[in-house]
């Protein structure tokens, strides 16, 4: 059985968006944590999943940056995720980059945008929702998209080479998606920003 945990209560995750120090550790580092568990450039946005009995943090991924965005602020540069797990959460494995901004077809090279990662799982296979491009109208490329690997771990293959969710529905932006499994099989997904959430019904294909 597949378990959800919310991860700033159980974890204490920070939830700081603000680009802190690259620690550039190598693939399959590991970290013993504390709590905060991650306390420098995975601090923000985070899920939580059980799969075969470890536990997998899928967070974003904030870098040291210049970057100048589409408001003129200098505020965060996430162009990339990782994925962390421990089976004893204390000790915790980064499994390194599993998918980039410039490897989503769709992606734009320069959006730094890549936000509040998610993953679950179907019919053995691993399924990463993710936002992209972070677009301010309908006129513009980006949404969410979804991402496929055999296993949580990855490395993931944008599934559908388009934004899975493409639209500022309600006036929510397609941002910041979570996937919810009901007791009927049925899935859900939950997303939006701009102080707006919608709930979608997932077609059985994602």
């Amino acid at each position: 059985m597949k378990k959800i945990l919310t991860i700033a209560a159980v974890l204490g995750l920070a939830a700081c968006a603000a680009p802190q120090e690259e620690t550039n550790l190598p693939d399959n580092v590991m970290v013993t944590g504390t709590n905060p568990i991650f306390n420098t450039q995975f601090a923000a946005d985070p899920t939580a999943r059980v799969f075969n009995g470890k536990i997998y943090v899928f967070p974003s991924h904030d870098i040291p940056s210049v970057v100048t965005h589409y408001d003129g602020s200098m505020w965060f540069c996430m162009e990339d995720y990782h994925v962390f797990s421990s089976e004893d959460l204390t000790t915790w494995t980064d499994h390194g980059m599993i998918v980039h901004q410039n490897d989503v077809p769709w992606g734009k090279p320069d959006a730094y945008s890549m936000w509040a990662p998610d993953c679950i799982e179907k019919d053995g296979k691993y399924y990463l929702f993710f936002s992209c491009n972070n677009i301010q109208n309908n006129e513009q490329l980006g949404g969410i998209g979804v991402a496929v690997a055999d296993t949580p771990a990855g490395p993931f293959e944008d599934l559908l080479g388009k934004p899975l969710i493409d639209s500022i529905v309600n006036r929510a932006q397609p941002i910041d998606q979570f996937v919810f499994k009901d007791k009927d099989g049925t899935y859900y997904m939950y997303y939006g920003g701009w102080g707006r959430c919608n709930m979608v019904k997932m077609a059985d294909d994602f």
